[in-house]
């Protein structure tokens, strides 16, 4: 059972979605050190989705349609925002006069993975499906696994994409891979948006 929940949390974690946008730009936006950070934001994330689940709480939130709406929305208005600020600050022509309401790399990455409605369904999904006892070994074993996985996927990405042998490459092209990760962004947040709101696609 757990190596099964290993491998499904592994290629949830692979797969393209907010958390893997938000380190494509942090890293290429701010650098390896802020890329890490913003992993370790998303690490402590899943750990919180975890606890939540384990305990039952995200189960009973996620049982209402208006809880469903709310989750929805706060994640998608918040992947907007980030895009959308992103795209407005490379066009700044003064670096030092930016400012967001997040700034810090980690609650960057720890607040968009607590929004990211993919890893919130797959904790209340694997949760729901594995029942464990919160006071049980394996519960333990679970909440602290997924987090230190997660963030060590991420941080190898943020690693591999500032790597010096690539840099020659992100150098030439960095303005446009910020603005691509940007308006994926920025897109992403509109498209669950669009579909919570009209139940399109």
């Amino acid at each position: 059972m757990f190596l099964s929940a290993a491998i499904a949390h592994l290629l949830a974690v692979m797969s393209p979605g907010p958390d893997t946008a938000i380190i494509f730009q942090q890293s290429f936006a701010k650098g390896r050190n802020s890329g890490i950070l913003t992993a370790l934001g998303i690490g402590f994330g899943i750990f919180l989705h975890c606890l939540l689940a384990i305990s039952g709480i995200s189960i009973l939130l996620y049982s209402t349609e208006e809880a469903r709406f709310i989750i929805k929305i706060l994640g998608a208005s918040y992947l907007i925002y980030v895009g959308f600020q992103s795209l407005l600050l490379q066009d700044a022509s003064e670096p030092k006069t930016r400012t967001t309401i997040f700034t810090h790399p980690f609650l960057i990455g720890l607040i968009t993975n607590i929004l990211n409605i993919k890893a919130f369904l797959f904790t209340v999904s694997l949760f729901s499906f594995i029942n464990l006892q919160p006071d049980s070994l394996m519960s333990w074993i679970y909440l602290f696994y997924f987090p230190v996985i997660t963030a060590a996927w991420f941080s190898f990405v943020s690693y591999a994409l500032t790597h010096e042998a690539l840099g020659d490459i992100f150098d030439q092209y960095n303005p446009k891979i910020q603005f691509a990760s940007s308006a994926f962004i920025l897109a992403l947040g509109l498209l669950i948006f669009l579909q919570t709101i009209y139940g399109i696609l």
